[in-house]
């Protein structure tokens, strides 16, 4: 089944509510005019019996209508107000007079319909097949104490006449205002539904090569607006990881190609050439160190992915943060002498954080093996752990070759290089700094790092102090 369009069931809707609208609003205003024109009417009949009785001169069996004859105003009313009208005796239900129009039809009452019309209620209908009038049943009294029914009446045909051409405009108006409702609802529904048609069609533009391209922004602040400004944002953070996909498949390419090749090379010059054992042993070191420095790459590699997937769980406990510096610093002191480094931890007494030891530990010894990768021999390597405002601090400062302007905002990227030049014996993983950023945020803390070429760098840990009362 083929689905509707949004168009189609919009203009439905819009017609569906227009109809019930102009149906209620029919059918009350055709019950408020009719109720207008029987009120007038009844106003109209009470005037009427209230001044036929005071034309009426009753005598006996005589019944009379006494006015003036020379005042026309006077007989049209009276000849108006009787009109149709039926005077009986109360008691015996004898009918003592009526006008020329009931005549006309031959219409009498019976002496118990009589009786059963005083009883009755005072205003009633009176429908035959010639008439149908609105009386009003009044007891008088006449000039011998005798008491007797006064029957006037109204005709109803021009109240009928009335409501009927009403109700058939109505029935005309109703169709035409459903065939209206259509049309403005069916160009109302497309004028609405044109911003999302163009939002629909640059989706479609919109591919994996072309992820600059973004939804439009008509600048009303309307839900559309606030859609396609959500849009935006998810191509946005779409393309920020393509891109970074990209670049991380362009860099681990690099990465991964330099050892392999310098493995594949010296395999081939070692199966070349004749060699002595020693040659071999050499050869298969040197591999050695290449499998090592891609196994590094790849572990860490790996715990940025179950990092970033949070899959990695961090442990929440009390870590000495200075007594942690100083056992890291120890660990590599052997490594910096034998490069001819100095290397000396301080700290201006316990600084206590809650956090993960295993990961601060893995902080602190890759922002010490980063000191000591770039910093020439001769040069000296302090780390100092102290805190201040309720915050630990970290800083390791080197008098290394220092990092450029350019490249300090790129330095906890993924794989980033300053100088390509300098990616044989200085470089390493290219991912020790992106780890230590991201041990830092999940610890709720913040990195920094302040450099010059040639004149070394500062990297600068902030984190939260453990609260005095979980020490």
């Amino acid at each position: 089944m083929k689905p509707v369009k949004l168009r189609t069931k919009l203009t439905l809707i819009y017609a569906l509510i227009f109809g019930l609208l102009l149906t209620g609003t029919g059918a009350w205003f055709y019950n408020l005019f009719a109720y207008q024109i029987d009120k007038d009417l009844e106003e109209e009949l009470s005037e009427r019996a209230i001044a036929l009785r005071n034309y009426l001169y009753i005598n006996g069996d005589r019944v009379e209508l006494i006015y003036n004859t020379n005042d026309p105003d006077e007989a049209y009313f009276v000849n108006l107000a009787a009109r149709y009208y039926q005077i009986y005796d109360a008691e015996s239900g004898k009918l003592l007079a009526r006008s020329r129009e009931i005549e006309a039809i031959g219409f009498q009452y019976s002496a118990d319909e009589v009786k059963e019309v005083i009883q009755g209620p005072r205003l009633a209908a009176l429908k035959t097949d010639q008439l149908s009038l609105l009386v009003r049943n009044d007891l008088i009294e006449t000039i011998d104490r005798r008491k007797c029914l006064l029957q006037v009446g109204v005709s109803l045909e021009p109240r009928n006449n009335a409501v009927s051409r009403l109700l058939q405009v109505g029935i005309w108006l109703i169709p035409v205002g459903l065939i209206l409702a259509i049309s403005l609802g069916w160009w109302a529904a497309g004028r609405a539904l044109h911003p999302m048609l163009v939002l629909s069609s640059a989706a479609r533009e919109i591919t994996v090569s072309r992820l600059d391209k973004r939804l439009p922004i008509r600048g009303t602040g309307d839900e559309l607006d606030q859609l396609a400004s959500a849009f935006n944002e998810v191509l946005d953070r779409l393309d920020k990881a393509m891109q970074q996909m990209k670049e991380f498949t362009s860099n681990i390419s690099h990465e991964l190609r330099t050892p392999l090749t310098v493995l594949r090379g010296e395999a081939e010059v070692a199966l070349s050439k004749a060699s002595t054992e020693k040659d071999y042993r050499r050869v298969l070191e040197s591999q050695l160190e290449e499998f090592e420095k891609l196994s590094r790459m790849i572990d860490q590699m790996l715990i940025l992915a179950r990092a970033e997937a949070g899959q990695i769980k961090l442990m929440r406990e009390v870590v000495c943060l200075s007594d942690l510096g100083k056992i890291v610093a120890e660990q590599l002191e052997p490594v910096a002498a034998n490069k001819g480094l100095s290397l000396v931890s301080s700290s201006n007494g316990k600084v206590d954080v809650i956090g993960d030891r295993g990961w601060l530990e893995r902080m602190l010894l890759n922002l010490l093996d980063n000191a000591i990768k770039f910093t020439p021999a001769g040069g000296h390597i302090n780390v100092t752990i102290a805190s201040s405002n309720n915050q630990a601090f970290v800083e390791v400062r080197d008098d290394g070759i220092g990092i450029s302007s350019e490249a300090l905002p790129h330095i906890f990227e993924r794989f980033y290089r300053e100088d390509p030049s300098r990616s044989s014996e200085l470089e390493g993983t290219g991912l020790g700094l992106s780890l230590v950023q991201w041990i830092v945020q999940q610890h709720h803390g913040r990195v920094s790092v302040a450099s010059k070429p040639g004149q070394g760098s500062v990297f600068r840990v902030e984190l939260p102090l453990a609260p005095d009362d979980v020490c």
